[in-house]
């Protein structure tokens, strides 16, 4: 036979390696059926959140915040969900703390525009609204609040999806779980190291709070104090700790100056009691930082 002819049938080409399975979208992952539920639910609440609010064009009640709630409440479930179901910690908070809001916040983006438009609604609100059309929740100058919604049900769904999980998830996660709190931050797991990481790990979670709680504490307190600056602040001290419930203010602002050097010496306390797992950061590029002295490899 000649030289790439047929011999004892036809060559049999190399068998394909299978392709490696996608791994799961984080939609399934990561969005359990409570949320999803949690989800459908803001529907028939936001409709009734949205008509009360269009029989209240004085603002008594609360009705018009809640049409904004939903987005939040579905998150902050979302998120605390995490101290139970197994999840990745940081890539599954990131992915609740932020897509979980969006998708919330479109349902009720599309659920508010749609019952703004309904004949009911509107003929409530011209039976509301006074003759210039305005109206405390749903004046007629705004229009179809479809654009507030989203923004706001997204923005809050953000913010609360975030101070649940630096505020909930993380302290519990390094009390109750310091192993996989360490794992999620590139610590060692070395039997040896596991108690130092364990501190440190309580630690950091408290160091995160104060990054928040202390900017929030002084801008607030310092917006509603009557003093003008921090050398009145403490001038004044004595008859504001006198009657701390009439200047809360000035108390907020007190306390939120005085955590500072709480939140500097928990940095210095993780510096030196962290172990790092200096190969799991390498190989993943994550900067090492400032090395310890005492740390090991």
């Amino acid at each position: 036979m000649l030289a790439g002819g047929w011999q004892d049938g036809p060559v049999s080409s190399p068998k394909r390696r299978a392709a490696p399975e996608p791994p799961p979208s984080l939609w399934r992952t990561e969005v359990s059926w409570v949320t999803w539920a949690l989800i459908a639910v803001s529907v028939p609440a936001t409709v009734i959140a949205m008509l009360q609010a269009a029989r209240d064009p004085h603002g008594d009640t609360l009705w018009g915040l809640l049409m904004f709630i939903p987005p939040g409440v579905v998150t902050a479930y979302a998120v605390i969900e995490l101290l139970w179901a197994p999840s990745r910690l940081l890539a599954g908070a990131m992915f609740r703390m932020l897509a979980i809001p969006g998708a919330a916040a479109v349902v009720s983006t599309v659920t508010i525009a749609i019952t703004y438009a309904l004949p009911p609604v509107q003929q409530v609100l011209a039976e509301t609204r006074d003759s210039d059309g305005w109206h405390y929740w749903l004046g007629a100058d705004e229009g179809n609040p479809w654009l507030l919604a989203f923004l706001a049900g997204y923005g809050l769904g953000a913010l609360v999806g975030l101070v649940a999980w630096v505020f909930v998830v993380l302290p519990v996660t390094a009390f109750r779980r310091p192993r996989e709190f360490a794992e999620t931050n590139m610590m060692s797991t070395k039997r040896e190291d596991l108690e130092h990481n364990r501190r440190a790990g309580i630690a950091i979670s408290f160091l995160l709070i104060l990054i928040f709680a202390i900017p929030s504490l002084i801008v607030g307190g310092a917006a509603t104090a009557t003093a003008g600056d921090v050398v009145e602040l403490f001038a004044d001290a004595g008859w504001v700790l006198q009657d701390p419930l009439e200047n809360l203010g000035e108390i907020a602002w007190f306390i939120g100056l005085l955590l500072i050097p709480v939140a500097v010496w928990l940095l210095w306390y993780v510096y030196m009691t962290q172990r790092v797992d200096r190969a799991a950061r390498a190989a993943s590029g994550m900067p090492m930082g400032l090395r310890p002295p005492r740390d090991r490899d």
